[in-house]
């Protein structure tokens, strides 16, 4: 059973973070709309440090796995519908250097995702916005099914996320809901198991430029992992992360940020620390 279990769950450290993070991207003011036109581009420089993996029962084991990355995220405001509901289209765009035990290193691009995004409610007077971003991943990240680690999926997998944002005054609080759908490995035969996760920031301006946030974020399993048409049995992933976000705004146009998590509770899941930093740029 534990030898089932860590091949399993060594199949979904190749999985669940072959993207550069790709579900760790909310910040403060994520969720606010722009007026048609506006063009920003988002920078994020990363790191991974995950050092142990634990069990479906929180019992954790020595894993080594790390991943530095870059990754450009651009964002356009089309339009907007009846001249209220704001829509538009984004990217991400991962290069990432990983490793399992400072060993079988990889470097390259990752799965890239395109995004278009509609508003369903914004009220500038009550800065209250609600909005839909679909990703969808597409396998452009190097895959060796020979290899411990990887750069991309092997398959292309979606994002379906509901974001909320509301910024009252110098309190704000982002709040996303993301149902994450993968779809079967074509060279292994893994299929991963679809997750949920709920992530926010809740954040409050100290002054006009600095502001400080706090983080939290809840993924879990919907089903078991499987290979082909065998399912491996409680091997539904879930994880627990807190952090610390601070931004500044450097001008009018542009902000930069920096983000620590840490894995607090973990089951068929890595354990370790995420920081990045983030340059925000609005055209």
């Amino acid at each position: 059973m534990k030898r089932r279990f860590f091949l399993a769950f060594v199949a979904l450290v190749v999985f669940c973070f072959a993207a550069s993070a790709s579900a760790d991207v909310i910040d403060p003011y994520d969720a606010i709309s722009a007026p048609p036109g506006t063009f920003g581009l988002f920078s994020y420089f990363g790191q991974l440090h995950l050092p142990d993996i634990a069990d479906n029962e929180g019992n954790e084991s020595e894993l080594g796995y790390d991943q530095s990355y870059v990754a450009l995220r651009p964002v356009y405001f089309m339009g907007q519908i009846a001249d209220r509901l704001s829509y538009g289209f984004n990217a991400y765009i991962p290069v990432a250097h990983v490793s399992l035990d400072s060993a079988n290193n990889e470097f390259g691009l990752g799965d890239i995702a395109v995004s278009p995004f509609i508003y369903l409610y914004e009220n500038h007077n009550s800065k209250l916005y609600l909005s839909f971003w679909e990703f969808i991943f597409l396998p452009t990240g190097d895959f060796d099914e020979n290899n411990a680690v990887n750069l991309g999926r092997d398959a292309w997998w979606f994002q379906h996320q509901i974001a909320i944002g509301w910024y009252p005054n110098k309190f704000g609080i982002d709040f996303n809901i993301n149902y994450f759908q993968f779809t079967e490995s074509d060279k292994l035969k893994y299929d991963e198991p679809d997750a949920i996760e709920l992530e926010t920031v809740v954040h409050y301006g100290i002054t006009d430029a600095f502001r400080v946030g706090i983080n939290a974020a809840y993924w879990i399993g919907i089903d078991d992992a499987a290979y082909g048409d065998i399912t491996l049995p409680d091997t539904e992933p879930m994880n627990v992360k807190l952090g610390l976000n601070l931004s500044y705004t450097l001008s009018e146009k542009l902000t930069a940020g920096i983000r620590w998590m840490h894995d607090v509770d973990s089951e068929n899941y890595a354990s370790g620390d995420w920081i990045y930093l983030r340059l925000a740029y609005i055209f």
